[in-house]
Order: structure tokens, then C-alpha cells, then sequence
């Protein structure tokens, strides 16, 4: 795999990695992911208006050099380095190094035709030890966030393969495995970004790809643990991971109603 450090291709070999991990333990990586069709991408100018607004949040100073036309260059650059053509998430990463001097980190994976099948989430939990933020800097996805690594390792001790965050005010927020979409009767509902859920290029677009599924109406609104049990769908959809479908939530046994519209719709998210 080649990676772009300031553009600079170069494996990933143990050496890059140790240095990309030492970037980690410094200073927080702005995460932005994005979906590429071989070279293009029709979102990227709200891709990197998204960066610019993370950057200057972040209280960054943001390069002259940083214009659309670069960022996208070093994009294609790196998509080209590793030979790919197909469909593609870049993970763009900007930060600093030991110096104080932005910096930025490209990485490429391609994606499987059938990306976003339907995978299962047995039994899901939520997660109460510790909270999300619902303050703005919350919805800016910044890697790493100690309340992740402690709900992984939260999941890792009880055997399961996800869990529910919630904030402060004990609002649902997502799953560690991404956004989470509840079906009450014909609504579909999400959290909105009050809770401080990631405010996504990418979430947007899974909104109004979902809004589009006739015959049901959606919310962006406040949820809380207990709308999980009265759900009657439940599922998380991560342009990382995909879409699953959960099956239990303590007494709680889901239906699969709309988990093929919802599938069928993500098929024009690239």
C-alpha cells in the first residue's frame, strides 16, 4: 500500500507506520473520508470546504498551497500510486507535526463491489462509562478519542461486535461502527447533530439517500436509549464499514423491512 505524507508517496512499510503512529500520540489527525470513483469524485469541493472548516476550528493555520486543485492532485496521486481504478475511500488525515507545521497524511483502500451488503450485528450494548461531548468540536471526526478506545475495549470484554455512545445528556449519538438509523412504523429516524454526531460530507448524503425511500418519513432527532427498545428496525451504516442490520437489543428483536431499500439506495453513494 502507498501512502501520501505531505506529498511524499511512499509504502507503508514499519517505518512509515511508526511515524504515522508517532503523528497519533501527538497531535489530533482531522479525519476526512471520502468516496472516489477511480479519479473522480462529484463531492469534492464540499469534501474540502469540510477540511478548511475543521482546520480553522482546530485553530490551524492553513497553508497558501492548500487550494482545491492540490488537495485533489495528491488525492489522484495516491490513488494512482496504488494502481487502483475501481470504487475508493481516501482517508485524508491533516494535523501537525513536532513543529507546529501543518501536515498532511493520504491513504487509499478500494472498495468491494458489494460494499455496503447487508452484514449482522447480533446483539448490541450501550456504552455508559464514560460520554460523547454534544459541543460542535464533538462533530468533527478526530482521531484518537479516548471514549472509542475504551468502548472497543468495552465490546472486546462482552463479546460484542459493537456498542451504542451516548452523550452527556444520555442522547444516542452512533455506534462505534457508525451511524445509526431507527425504524419506528414508517419513520425513520437518526440522531441529530445537537447530539454531536460527526457532521459529515458523507453523512449528509446517506440522509438523502434515505430520505428518498418512498412510502416512509424521516427525522433527524433527539433519541434516547429507550427509542432503541422500541424500535422496530435498527441499523448502522458506516461508509467505512458498510451496512448492517441489528438483530437484539436486551428483549428487543428487530424486523428487516427496510434494510433492502435502504441497501438499494446506498448503491449511488459513489
Amino acid at each position: 500500500m502507498i501512502v501520501n505524507i505531505n506529498g511524499s508517496l511512499t509504502s507503508s512499510s514499519q517505518t512509515i507506520l511508526s511515524y504515522s503512529d508517532s503523528l497519533l500520540n501527538t497531535t489530533a489527525l482531522i479525519e476526512e473520508q471520502i468516496l472516489f470513483n477511480g479519479f473522480e469524485c462529484e463531492t469534492f469541493e464540499a469534501h474540502y470546504f469540510s477540511i478548511m472548516a475543521s482546520m480553522r476550528i482546530f485553530r490551524r493555520s492553513i497553508p497558501m498551497g492548500y487550494t482545491p486543485e492540490f488537495l485533489l492532485d495528491e488525492i489522484r496521486k495516491t490513488i494512482e500510486g496504488n494502481k487502483l481504478h475501481q470504487e475508493i475511500l481516501v482517508y485524508f488525515y491533516s494535523g501537525i507535526d513536532f513543529s507546529g507545521t501543518p501536515i498532511f497524511y493520504i491513504r487509499v483502500r478500494p472498495l468491494d463491489t458489494d460494499h455496503f451488503r447487508i452484514q449482522s450485528i447480533d446483539t448490541i450494548d450501550v456504552f455508559k462509562d464514560f460520554y460523547w461531548h454534544s459541543d460542535y468540536l464533538s462533530g468533527i471526526r478526530v482521531k484518537p478519542l479516548p471514549v472509542q478506545v475504551v468502548a472497543q475495549a468495552y465490546c472486546a470484554d462482552h463479546a460484542y461486535s459493537d456498542c451504542i455512545l451516548i452523550n452527556e445528556r444520555k442522547e444516542i449519538v452512533m455506534s462505534l461502527n457508525g451511524f445509526i438509523f431507527l425504524r419506528f412504523g414508517q419513520t425513520i429516524k437518526t440522531p441529530s447533530e445537537s447530539s454531536g454526531v460527526y457532521r459529515e460530507v458523507l453523512r449528509g448524503r446517506i440522509i438523502e439517500l434515505i430520505k428518498g425511500i418512498e412510502s416512509f418519513d424521516f427525522e433527524e432527532t433527539s433519541l434516547n436509549p429507550f427509542d432503541i427498545q422500541r424500535a422496530d428496525e435498527f441499523l448502522v451504516i458506516s461508509p467505512d464499514r458498510g451496512l448492517f442490520a441489528v438483530s437484539n437489543y436486551r428483549k428487543t428483536t428487530y424486523k428487516n423491512e427496510v434494510q433492502n431499500l435502504v441497501q438499494h439506495k446506498l448503491k449511488d453513494l459513489i
